[in-house]
């Protein structure tokens, strides 16, 4: 398999997939995405509404992907537009890392920890940006065995994640939170190869003479900038601006507003905006995918800094409780989840890579509401009146979760990928996963009020049982919501195959049947 990949795609883009791919984002960020609510934890006094908004301006460079990957489509260092930017990104990452990791948490602010941390997630987010253009670009070359790379990618990823979780539990306990930081700057420092070694396999681009209508380059060739790009796309560039001032703004607004109802106006207004924007910009079948994910990702409203503190209270904070351990909670739920992950790859190239997008998205909504209100029993303590323990509570909706999840977000990727144009694959991709980031920043705010209207506001003090009294009912809203994009689905996902193309050479008009999908 990995031969007939190699043969297809090249052996370097490989490498340069598991280097970004599998030991950055799979393992890096792993281990740093779980220790964030454990490090706010650690500085006290931090509520589950506050967890949930410093979040979301800690992923903020995800939003920001659509302004990133226009850079790498437009700007060349040195004549690559990929290669430079990974490397100078990967230098600010490790320096952020060891920054917040080797500080005392009595000597560095929340700004400084959430500004380092925000950097980490830069250089994540952008290269991870770069490496999945190349792999789209790749794709559209090569359909045939797409779903394969993909599978690739996510499959690595997700068994570099399982080797993440079962370490990072260990790490927390034996060194404390922010320790982890520092330890993360060894496998982030691997992103400096893919473009010190050019394994992206880019040609470098020179100036020409005389110089190419729209092109222009700084002396010795340091920098280069092409507005043809700019110029034939002025749509994307115009959607691009937008989604980057909506994203800018919640960051904005997480970092200077206290007021959760605030920020949730602001964020369902930049919701509408996104969307009007989607199609005011973007071409039909474009704006239509997006809709459908970025409205996805808003639904799925989160409230993980209110459940956090639900598995974690010791029983002095929450007598009631589950009273999980470190290790439990991130080593032995981790594991389930990689694990069971990597089914849900398996069972959607053994069961659904031929299935109609409709279907499969249909199906996947679906379950994944139900699991999740289903999974709400276990804040009632109904799983404890019939004798099934917490812990294999818990470890069986997560295992069911992270399958689903799978089963939806490959063929995702697939779709995305077919909807890029030639040459702007970098823009394109960071505009349809940009949305969906943006999405999920929006159901952080979302979820922080919800938790703070129903009054939902566990800090990790003593005797604070009362403020989980109402966090099923938050749960099961932000579970129901997740139904409300089913509704949409035959009008915005086209009736197609993953397997089939849906954009032309040039990316300028549609196959015949995403051209009777857009009509209907």
């Amino acid at each position: 398999w990995i031969r007939m990949l190699s043969r297809s795609y090249g052996t370097k883009l490989l490498i340069a997939l598991f280097l970004i791919q599998h030991a950055t984002k799979g393992f890096a960020m792993s281990w740093i995405v779980t220790t964030l609510n454990f490090y706010f934890r650690d500085v006290g006094g931090i509520t589950s509404s506050e967890i949930q908004t410093y979040t979301a301006v800690i992923m903020t460079p995800w939003c920001l992907k659509g302004i990133l990957g226009l850079l790498s489509d437009t700007v060349t260092i040195h004549g690559y537009h990929k290669g430079p930017w990974i490397t100078m990104t990967t230098i600010v990452a490790v320096l952020a890392s060891l920054k917040i990791g080797l500080t005392p948490l009595s000597a560095i602010s929340k700004l400084t920890a959430i500004s380092s941390l925000l950097l980490v997630q830069f250089h994540i987010a952008f290269s991870d940006l770069l490496t999945e253009a190349k792999y789209s670009e790749r794709i559209r070359q090569f359909p045939k065995y797409g779903s394969d790379l993909i599978s690739y990618v996510w499959g690595g990823m997700s068994f570099a994640q399982l080797l993440a979780v079962a370490t990072i539990g260990v790490l927390i306990e034996s060194y404390g939170s922010r320790h982890v930081f520092a330890i993360s700057a060894i496998p982030l420092a691997l992103g400096f190869f893919p473009g010190s070694w050019n394994l992206l396999e880019e040609t470098k681009e020179l100036p020409s003479n005389p110089p190419e209508a729209g092109r222009c380059f700084l002396p010795f060739g340091i920098l280069g900038f092409d507005s043809h790009k700019l110029k034939k796309h002025i749509g994307y560039l115009i959607l691009v601006l937008i989604l980057t001032a909506m994203s800018l703004l919640l960051a904005v607004m997480g970092v200077v507003s206290t007021n959760t109802k605030l920020n949730c106006v602001v964020a369902l207004g930049a919701f509408c905006v996104t969307l009007g924007s989607f199609f005011a910009c973007a071409d039909l079948m474009v704006a239509k995918t997006n809709a459908y994910f970025l409205l996805c990702a808003c639904c799925y409203i989160s409230i993980e800094g209110a459940t956090f503190y639900f598995f974690t209270d010791s029983p002095i904070q929450y007598p009631e409780g589950p009273h999980f351990s470190t290790t439990f909670y991130t080593t032995g739920i981790g594991l389930v989840a990689s694990g069971t992950s990597m089914l849900g790859i398996y069972m959607y190239n053994q069961l659904f890579s031929t299935k109609k997008y409709r279907v499969i998205f249909l199906l996947n909504g679906s379950l994944w509401a139900t699991i999740n209100i289903i999974s709400c029993a276990v804040f009632l303590r109904w799983n404890l009146r019939v004798g099934i323990p917490d812990e294999f509570f818990v470890l069986g909706s997560q295992a069911l979760q992270q399958m689903v999840l799978q089963l939806g977000w490959i063929p995702g990727v697939v779709l995305m990928s077919h909807l890029c144009h030639d040459g702007m694959e970098a823009t394109m991709y960071a505009i349809m996963a940009g949305s969906q980031n943006l999405g999920s920043n929006i159901s952080y705010f979302t979820g922080a009020y919800l938790l703070e209207a129903l009054e939902v506001q566990p800090s990790g003090a003593k005797g604070e049982s009362d403020q989980f009294e109402h966090l099923w009912l938050v749960a099961i809203l932000s579970s129901a919501a997740g139904l409300f994009p089913l509704l949409f689905l035959p009008f915005l996902i086209p009736d197609a195959r993953p397997d089939e193309k849906l954009v032309d050479r040039r990316g300028t008009s549609m196959d015949q049947t995403t051209r009777a999908t857009t009509s209907s």
